[in-house]
């Protein structure tokens, strides 16, 4: 538990699926409860680790013991065992459960000792919580320039220089808020040419930290959707279709053989989901639609509609839903949205509407990409609503069908195409939910009735 980097509990008293365990006949009694005061625990562990950090207490829930016993996460990552752990079996064998040297980690419920992917990860770790000091660094270096400002307000007479995408998430927001406020763009231009041209060198060096660095543009667009300035907003996206094109050649040649740069494009697209869904759940049609029909570049763009699209595809290819990602990308997008607030100014991380707007967005999407191209081609959309049941995503096509506005603002072409699209869509969502036990059909009259009076007869 000292190698995860969160630490662990450990609850007493309790069976593996949390149920309590009364008394005496089996559970933790008032005098096995003794054992568990740090004091006593902690010269035990000891013997064989240095220094472990924990916590532990007693509490009576209904009239029965639980014990509750904290174990923090080690300061280096990982702790080494200085001493081999025996014990004597019921039989009066010895057994040696772990030796001097060994690092021991969990791999699910067991405790195992370390191997390479596990020594890869904690150095992340390591890394990672050195990188967060190293954030805090500059913003209280930023802080401390600014010490004689009373208020945020005042943060935005800070010299251009001091505003980067490298300040702590919260401080990086409120500076932000302030400048749209105040609509000041010198500032604002050249945090988004600094973010553009820090892209290009993390894409060769940090992975990590370029997602970060996403994460803080997705921040910015964010804002821009919700205190309405299309404009800066425009401007973000522009700054994210630039880092998309990173992983194209200078012939317009993807480098899709690079997992590297599959990794970008679909880090990029996850945040432009998590978008689309503010957007839908604050009815910035226009935004939606200009979220899904940015193109990818060069050869690309004559195979596919939009890069949600292309994304999509090198993704499967590269295997990424099938090995790493098997909840798909809509659940990639949803801890996108959990982790950052200024994607759910309007609602809580788990309330149903983040996952409904998401499956929404994604109708939408596939929708005006059609208009877009004219044409109903598996190039331009996939269905990734599919994972989930149909009344998360009904209200779209719904929507789309029954609102003259909606459907001026997202859709182009006449009623066939869109009864021709609203079909083919469904159609595929309907084969590929036949892998999830997700989709059940579309279960809308209105929209049942428009595509049987205006669809082609193909």
């Amino acid at each position: 538990m000292q190698s995860n980097p969160d630490g662990g509990y450990i609850v007493v008293g309790a069976d593996d699926r949390g149920n309590i365990m009364p008394g005496p006949s089996g559970g933790l009694t008032a005098e096995l409860a003794k054992h568990l005061d740090e004091a006593t625990l902690r010269p035990k562990l000891e013997k064989y680790l240095s220094a472990p950090v924990i916590h532990s207490a007693c509490h009576e829930i209904g009239q029965h013991l639980v014990g509750l016993i904290y174990v923090a996460p080690d300061p280096y990552g990982w702790s080494v065992i200085h001493t081999t752990g025996v014990y004597l079996d019921s039989k009066g064998r010895s057994k040696t459960v772990f030796r001097s040297g060994d690092v021991l980690v969990r791999h699910g419920t067991s405790s195992e000792r370390w191997n390479d992917n596990d020594r890869d990860r904690l150095v992340r770790q390591i890394v990672a919580r050195s990188k967060e000091a190293w954030r805090k660094e500059i913003t209280e270096e930023f802080a401390a320039h600014l010490a004689t400002m009373s208020t945020v307000g005042q943060l935005a007479n800070a010299p251009t220089s001091a505003i980067d995408w490298k300040l702590d998430a919260d401080t990086y927001e409120q500076v932000l808020t302030e400048l749209l406020r105040r609509e000041d763009d010198i500032p604002l231009r050249h945090l988004l040419i600094r973010t553009l041209q820090d892209a290009a060198v993390l894409l060769a060096s940090d992975q990590d930290e370029l997602r970060r660095l996403l994460d803080r543009l997705t921040t910015f667009a964010a804002l821009s959707i919700e205190y309405e300035r299309e404009a800066w907003l425009g401007r973000v996206v522009e700054v994210l279709v630039r880092i998309y094109e990173l992983g194209f050649d200078e012939y317009g040649h993807g480098r899709d053989s690079d997992p590297i740069v599959v990794r970008l494009w679909l880090d990029v697209t996850t945040r432009v989901y998590a978008l689309g869904a503010l957007a839908v759940r604050r009815q910035a049609w226009f935004t939606v639609r200009y979220l899904a029909v940015q193109e990818p570049p060069g050869e690309a763009r004559r195979h596919w509609g939009t890069w949600l699209r292309h994304a999509t595809v090198m993704a499967f290819r590269a295997r990424v839903f099938e090995t790493e990602e098997k909840a798909g990308l809509l659940a990639r997008a949803h801890n996108v949205i959990r982790e950052m607030g200024a994607l759910r100014p309007d609602v809580t991380s788990e309330s149903p509407a983040v996952l409904n707007s998401l499956c929404q967005f994604d109708v939408y999407a596939a929708l005006a990409v059609i208009g877009v191209r004219g044409k109903v081609s598996h190039g331009n959309f996939y269905t990734h609503f599919a994972r989930y049941y149909s009344p998360r995503s009904t209200p779209a096509f719904e929507t789309i069908v029954t609102d003259a506005k909606v459907r001026a603002a997202l859709f182009d072409g006449d009623d066939q195409l869109l009864a021709d699209a609203i079909r083919e869509v469904v159609r595929m969502a309907s084969k590929e939910s036949f892998y999830f036990d997700g989709w059940d059909g579309l279960q809308s009259p209105a929209v049942e009735r428009f595509v049987q009076v205006h669809a082609s007869s193909r």
